[in-house]
Parts: structure tokens; C-alpha cells; sequence
């Protein structure tokens, strides 16, 4: 019985997903004609400010500084609030594929084969691992997407890599070089701030670990670490080559961590709380407070699984459930680092998985509990 569960539900995700790129297929089928949007960007918001008649929605920005970044061009020259290395993989397929979408598909298919292999090593169940997959292939933010050029998806499956990494790392602490690499392509995909937030938030778990318990796995951690400014600042390479120093380097992420705030210095902090927990989102261009669309009650569901999870632990013991203490520190450290900035709802996209898990692993629980 449970075979053909597992085939059903596969099927299911399959199934949505292709559905879904085939119906936008034409997305993946259009040219990327670089004269068109040399001259667009030109003429857009990003060049002649907010009075320009023309504008330039981010996944647009990002394929074109993708595009210039594989031209050469210095990569704090267009859009240098998002770090480089995102945007590095578009121009590599305009370059290869005549096409910016097409990384959307392979970074879907990744990140679902991920959040499958997190679920299987917390669930313990390859059948009940499908479930937040599932839960996460019909996610409207993430089948939105699919069929453009944003940075989320490969945000959201470099973070599930981090943590799928960590988790490995207590039975062969070798994986956490896997690890750190893919901390550092978090930090230099889309915010390097919340990278750098999901760094700390590891390298504190796995201290307490050396303090409680006398677990070595930190001195792991610290092996491994200078990788991670390695793979960072190799992002940045053209950017030192052009007569950049440190400082400048400095500077920039001084000036990268003011960008959004200094725009809007009298936006609510938070915010990102209401979207995830009711739906609405206070806009902060001056639409007021909207209802989301995407937003469905498995969003407020998911979050609150996180309390039964905690008197979990506490109840059967810290030691023995440490990968749930890290499926709760991951969403809520990402949520604290939106907390300050100007919040997208898609920026709950890296957010889900870890609550769609949680979830599950409730619900097998009660499942358990009900049969007996």
C-alpha cells in the first residue's frame, strides 16, 4: 500500500510541475534579445528614476545585469544591492540557452529533490517525505517562479542544501564543507545579510553542541569556515579586478545593508509576520494594505506546528532531536532578518519548506498516536 502511495504522490508532483512549465512554456521558448533591453534599461526606473515613462520589473533587471555581468562588466555596475553570483547563473544561460528562465526549472526540480531528502531524514518515512513536497510543488510562490528570471528558487534551494548538509554532518562531519559552500552561495545569490544570519545561527548551533554535549563537530565548522570568504568574495572577482580594494568592499555592503531602509525610513518593521501569518501585506509604495493571493491558511498552519514541535523536544529529550531544532532555528532566523527590511511575500519562498516539514512531522505523529 505504501508503494503505491508513494508512486501516487510523486505522480502528483510531477504532474503539477509539469503542468506547469509546459503552460509556460513560451517563457522558456523567447530569445533574449540584449539589444531590446540595453535599450530598455536605458529608459527605465533604474537609469532616469522614478519619472521614467518606461519601467524594469526585478526579474528583468536581474537577467539583464546577468547579461553584462557575462559581458564583463563589473558586477556592482547595474543592480548592486543583490550580490553577483544569481545573477551570473542567467547570463549563463542567455549565453548557453539564448534564454534567462530556463535556470528556474533546473533550481525547481533541485530544490524539491532536497526538501524531499530533509523530510526523509526527519520523517524517517519516504512516504510521509513526499507530503511537504507536495505541499510545496503546489505553492502558488514557488509554481510563480518557475517561469522567470527571480532569484528565490535558487536562494531557497541553496538554503535547504545548507540545512540538508548540516543534518548529514553529525554522522560524517566531512559534509559540512558542503555546507559552508552552500552558506556562501546563499550569502551571494540574493541577500547576503541573511546568509551571513544562517551562518552565525550554524556556527552558534554547533558551539552549544561543543558546550553541552563535548560535540566536536564546531571544530568542523571552524576547518571549513575561510571557505566560506573564499567562495564569497570569488563572486566579487571582476569587481577587484576593475582597482577595487577591501575598503571599497566594505563600503559597499555598508551601502547594500541601507539601500532599502534609506528609501522608505518610515516602513513598519515586521511586516513580513502579517504577510506570512494573515495574508496581508502593508505595500510600501503607497497602496496601503492588500490581501495576497498567494497566501493560503496551510501559511498560518505551518507556522504554529512550531510549538507543539518545541514541547516535543523538551518532552523526549534536546539530544535526541536536534534536526528539529534546526528546522525551527532555520525559518525563524530568515524571519528575523526580513523583519528590517522592505518585505516581498516571495520572500517567504526559502521559508516554507522548513514549515511545511514541521508540519508533517505533527501530523505523522498524530497519524502514529491515532492508530494506537
Amino acid at each position: 500500500m505504501k508503494k503505491y502511495l508513494f508512486f501516487f504522490l510523486l505522480g502528483l508532483i510531477i504532474l503539477v510541475f509539469g503542468t506547469n512549465v509546459f503552460t509556460h512554456r513560451a517563457a522558456y521558448l523567447v530569445r533574449y534579445d540584449s539589444d531590446y533591453w540595453d535599450q530598455r534599461y536605458q529608459e527605465s526606473q533604474w537609469t532616469r528614476g522614478w519619472e521614467a515613462e518606461e519601467t524594469m520589473g526585478d526579474p528583468e533587471l536581474y537577467a539583464y545585469a546577468g547579461w553584462r555581468q557575462i559581458q564583463g562588466d563589473d558586477p556592482t555596475k547595474i543592480n548592486p544591492e543583490m550580490p553577483p553570483f544569481g545573477k551570473y547563473l542567467i547570463g549563463f544561460s542567455i549565453l548557453i540557452f539564448q534564454n534567462q528562465n530556463i535556470p528556474a526549472i533546473f533550481f525547481g526540480i533541485a530544490s524539491l529533490a532536497v526538501i524531499f531528502l530533509i523530510s526523509k531524514e526527519i520523517l524517517k518515512d519516504k512516504v510521509w517525505a513526499l507530503v511537504p513536497v507536495f505541499f510545496f510543488s503546489i505553492e502558488k510562490l514557488f509554481l510563480e517562479d518557475l517561469a522567470t528570471s527571480m532569484l528565490d528558487l535558487p536562494f531557497t534551494f541553496f538554503a535547504c542544501l545548507a540545512l540538508f548538509f548540516l543534518i548529514k554532518g553529525r554522522k560524517n562531519p566531512r559534509l559540512y564543507l558542503g555546507m559552508i559552500i552552500a552558506l556562501a552561495l546563499v550569502s551571494t545569490t540574493k541577500m547576503y545579510l541573511v546568509g551571513f544570519a544562517l551562518t552565525a545561527v550554524v556556527a552558534f548551533y554547533l558551539f552549544a553542541l561543543l558546550l553541552i554535549f563535548r560535540d566536536k563537530d564546531f571544530f568542523w565548522f571552524l576547518l571549513f569556515s575561510p571557505l566560506f570568504l573564499v567562495f564569497y568574495c570569488s563572486t566579487y572577482l571582476v569587481y577587484f579586478i576593475n582597482g577595487h580594494n577591501l575598503i571599497d568592499f566594505k563600503y559597499l555592503h555598508f551601502w547594500i545593508r541601507h539601500f532599502a531602509r534609506v528609501q522608505m525610513p518610515g516602513y513598519p518593521k515586521f511586516e513580513i509576520w502579517r504577510i506570512l501569518l494573515s495574508g496581508q501585506w502593508h505595500t510600501w509604495w503607497g497602496e496601503g494594505i492588500i490581501r495576497l493571493k498567494q497566501w493560503t491558511p496551510l501559511w498560518l498552519i505551518s507556522f504554529l506546528s512550531i510549538f507543539p514541535t518545541i514541547w516535543f523536544i523538551f518532552k523526549k529529550g534536546m539530544k535526541k532531536n536536534l534536526s528539529l531544532l534546526l528546522l525551527i532555528a532555520s525559518p525563524l532566523s530568515l524571519l528575523a532578518m526580513y523583519s528590517y527590511g522592505l518585505p516581498y511575500p516571495r520572500y517567504l519562498m526559502p521559508v516554507l519548506p522548513f514549515l511545511y516539514i514541521l508540519l508533517c512531522y505533527n501530523l505523522k505523529l498524530a497519524f502514529e498516536k491515532w492508530k494506537k
